[in-house]
């Protein structure tokens, strides 16, 4: 383009004899100054909406505090991200660090070789079909503890014995049971000779 014409163009009008006018070019018929594609004349286009990038979680573990949470040793957790059952640590060598995702993941695998029994192979087809907050959904219902229940013994309307059923490890042992009859055995006689109520 001519050094007229940039003129022309950023300033405004050439007059026939070579000035530039300093008043800008009305703009064309039925374009208005909105423009042709609806924004104002001299606005960048808009942009498009993108999501922003996770930041990544705010603590790393080390492979010794994986093994800490987990059970499993370092060398078991090497194998498993060699055979593609966990993702590549970050970072390489003593400072290498996982996320919660791998603590997860680790802990899902565990899952599914004591309690379903599963193979490898099985274990990282299922892997791969969840994401990490499905596993941490079905961690917590599968490992959350059962809640505890109390047995209520009255043994006088003002006296009662209170016996804890443990849901974890629920007492299905005779010696527990024969303790309890023990010494709701040893308080009868007592609660016998008190008066009623007061």
């Amino acid at each position: 383009m001519t050094e007229r014409g940039e003129q022309q163009r950023h300033r405004g009008r050439a007059t026939p004899d070579g000035q530039v006018d300093a008043a800008p070019a009305a703009p064309a018929p039925g374009v208005g100054a909105r423009g042709t594609l609806g924004r104002a004349v001299g606005q960048p286009p808009p942009g498009r909406r993108s999501a922003l990038p996770e930041a990544p979680d705010r603590y790393r573990y080390s492979i010794a505090e994986l093994e800490e949470q987990t059970g499993i040793n370092a060398r078991t957790i090497r194998y498993y991200i060699g055979k593609g059952l966990l993702a590549p640590a970050y970072g390489r060598g003593p400072t290498a660090t996982y996320d919660l995702g791998h603590l997860l993941r680790l802990r899902m695998i565990r899952h599914l070789q004591e309690v379903e029994r599963l193979p490898l192979a099985e274990i990282k087809e299922r892997l791969g079909r969840l994401s990490d907050e499905a596993i941490e959904t079905l961690l917590g219902v599968e490992t959350r503890p059962a809640e505890d229940r109390w047995r209520r013994i009255a043994l006088h309307p003002d006296i009662e014995l209170h016996v804890r059923d443990r849901g974890q490890n629920p007492r299905g042992d005779q010696a527990f049971e024969d303790a309890v009859e023990l010494i709701v055995g040893l308080a009868r006689p007592v609660i016998d000779r008190l008066e009623g109520p007061r």
